[in-house]
């Protein structure tokens, strides 16, 4: 694969069936290769949502309530990446793939970080 085009949405929340799809198409008609995605707001079983058509592997981190922050990272099928090692926050707050990309090693992380000042992150 010559090039690769990354995305990446802070999406608010995909609870609804409604608004996943619409990231998921959008994701799509713009021949995203890799998405990352921020305050997915999402249980680990509803994580597992995101990997349809589309996403041939989803990597994410979700908060223990499943209902604040959370990030995913999407790899589209056509990429042919193979995963290494995950690092995983426990808070939903980071996720970190070792791995590689037609032999070449990439790491991919995808990070939510607050824009206020929060003392405990």
């Amino acid at each position: 694969m010559g090039s690769l085009k990354v995305i990446t949405y802070n999406v608010k929340g995909l609870h609804s069936p409604v608004k996943r799809k619409k990231i998921l198409s959008q994701l799509k008609n713009e021949n995203c290769h890799i998405a990352y995605l921020q305050e997915t707001h999402l249980s680990d079983v509803e994580h597992d949502k995101l990997k349809r058509s589309w996403a041939d592997q989803v990597f994410y981190s979700s908060h223990p309530s499943g209902r604040k922050r959370g990030v995913a990272i999407l790899i589209h099928r056509q990429v042919n990446f193979t995963p290494a090692s995950t690092f995983i926050d426990p808070n939903g707050r980071y996720i970190m793939v070792n791995g590689s990309v037609d032999g070449l090693q990439v790491s991919l992380l995808n990070i939510y970080a607050p824009n206020t000042s929060e003392p405990k992150f």
